[in-house]
């Protein structure tokens, strides 16, 4: 497979940690097929409902791999953006179990200089594309994105809400309400809503490489304590389900080569073997105008885009 086999745009390159964000991601590709490269597998295929087509590759936790694994994929496809998908902690009451997090600001929090009495923060922090950026707060507006969900992979009491805040990513798994990494993260980086370990790797990639990216992440605990309780519940199988349709509803909106977007205005029907849910729309398009319409009039999902009057 050559890299100019997917037009003169690239291809969208997915990246997840794990392999149930993997699974979650490729159930919404039609006819994947495998593409190998210097060893590293990927799979490309294209959304389903839509002509963009993804490359998709599980990269295994942490910054460091991911930031191998998106430059690599980047040399290899050449591609029009990067989106991580997977699943991420919560850091706030109202970011709960279910709920899609878009980063519009990425920290990494390790870095820090150590004193013999004190620590004194050293971060790093990036913004994502604002293209990107603005293609997830149209296309997530309301809840027609939610039709994209796979039956069973919903929980039935609410629509998932998606936010539009940052996110803090490092090295460890923050399962604690009462921690010096919890109260770092509290006081340095108040305003990041999710935890999660790979979303700093993929910055520092694109930054080299210069190429557009942005982080989809599915809540799938509240890094309090209790995250083997939830995960045993099957809510890292319900965030990345939800993180996985955000995601394809964002790629189907992109704008082609054409400069129009991808989105039908209308969401694909259900497969036989996974129906799917609500509904939810993208970047506003003659084709997409109706699903924002409908999204405004009669959706029940909501959208959040910070804090206005008050902070956390």
């Amino acid at each position: 497979m050559l890299t100019d086999e997917f037009g003169p745009a690239g291809p969208i390159i997915v990246l997840t940690a794990i392999g149930l964000e993997y699974e979650a991601v490729r159930a919404h590709l039609v006819d994947p097929r495998r593409v190998i490269h210097e060893g590293t597998w990927f799979e490309a295929g294209e959304v389903t409902g839509a002509g963009h087509q993804v490359v998709l590759a599980e990269v295994g936790p942490g910054n460091r791999a991911t930031a191998a694994f998106a430059e690599r994929a980047r040399a290899r496809f050449a591609p029009r953006a990067i989106i991580l998908v997977g699943v991420a902690g919560s850091l706030k009451p109202d970011v709960r179990l279910g709920d899609v997090v878009v980063a519009d600001k990425i920290y990494a929090y390790d870095g820090s200089k150590q004193a013999s009495d004190a620590e004194f923060a050293r971060p790093a922090a990036w913004e994502p594309s604002h293209g990107l950026l603005q293609a997830a707060k149209h296309s997530l507006r309301g809840s027609v994105w939610t039709e994209r969900v796979r039956a069973g992979a919903f929980q039935p009491d609410r629509l998932p809400e998606v936010h539009v805040k940052p996110v803090a990513a490092g090295e460890t798994v923050l399962n604690s309400m009462n921690s010096p990494l919890r109260e770092r993260l509290t006081s340095v980086f108040n305003d990041a809503v999710a935890v999660e370990m790979e979303s700093a790797g993929l910055a520092t990639a694109a930054v080299l490489g210069k190429v557009d990216v942005l982080t989809i992440r599915g809540i799938s605990d509240c890094a309090d304590g209790a995250k083997a309780s939830a995960d045993a519940l099957g809510s890292q199988q319900i965030a990345a389900a939800h993180a996985a349709a955000a995601a394809m509803a964002v790629i189907a909106a992109l704008p082609g080569d054409d400069g129009i977007s991808g989105a039908t205005g209308q969401e694909p029907g259900p497969a036989d073997d996974a129906p799917a849910l609500a509904q939810g729309p993208r970047q506003v398009n003659r084709a997409d105008r109706k699903g924002v319409v409908n999204a405004v009039q009669n959706g029940n999902q909501t959208i959040n885009y910070g804090p206005q009057v008050t902070d956390r």
